[in-house]
């Protein structure tokens, strides 16, 4: 398989995937730039991409000058066309092959493509919003706790959980167990609430 870029012969590296199996990729020494099959780019193992080169850190973070604008797939020589992924930032550079679905990243681009995708799946900060719906819930909770109410919070709990055909229609309580129950409800509405406002503001 030949350069797209110097158009000389790639050399085969074997490097670890997610799942533990190897996948071969193709890599050329002359300018460093890497070809991808289909799938293969997003199966290796984050992290590996320095441990692919045998460069140096700051030369394999520099991308190198393309010598051919009109890159051509080294599988089928169709024309390789410029991907974007809004998740990327816009400088990263790939290229792919629109009939065989394979990626040629030139030289630095593969560890810039890594470090993006492990910053990406890195969890989330909570957002201000996040944290006052946590303190609403819980200042809810804290003023409506009580033995009575917890107890029939769990009952609900199980009720939602079961299925409809298993409930028998429970026979009417006293008003003591009325004023019980409609203080739970009241503490269940409230809860409801904050998290309804929360998915309207946020849609």
């Amino acid at each position: 398989m030949f350069c797209p870029n110097e158009k000389a012969v790639m050399h085969q590296v074997g490097v670890p995937s997610h799942y533990g199996q190897q996948v071969i990729i193709d890599q050329c020494e002359g300018c460093g730039g890497i070809w991808f099959d289909a799938f293969e780019l997003f199966r290796v193992k984050l992290g590996e991409a320095q441990e692919i080169e045998s460069l140096d850190p700051d030369r394999l973070r520099t991308p190198s000058d393309i010598e051919d604008p009109r890159l051509l797939c080294p599988r089928d020589r169709t024309a390789l066309v410029l991907y974007k992924d809004p998740n990327f930032p816009r400088e990263l550079i790939l290229t792919r092959c629109p009939k065989c679905q394979g990626f040629w990243l030139n030289r630095g681009e593969f560890t810039r493509y890594q470090e993006t995708r492990q910053k990406l799946m890195l969890p989330k900060e909570k957002t201000l919003e996040d944290q006052r719906l946590g303190e609403e819930v819980k200042r809810i909770l804290e003023s409506n706790r009580d033995s009575n109410s917890t107890e029939t919070l769990g009952k609900l709990g199980a009720f939602l959980s079961s299925p409809a055909h298993e409930h028998v229609i429970s026979p009417l309580g006293s008003s003591q167990d009325f004023a019980e129950e409609g203080k739970t409800f009241d503490t269940i509405l409230n809860v409801l609430i904050v998290l309804l406002r929360l998915f309207v503001f946020r849609s």
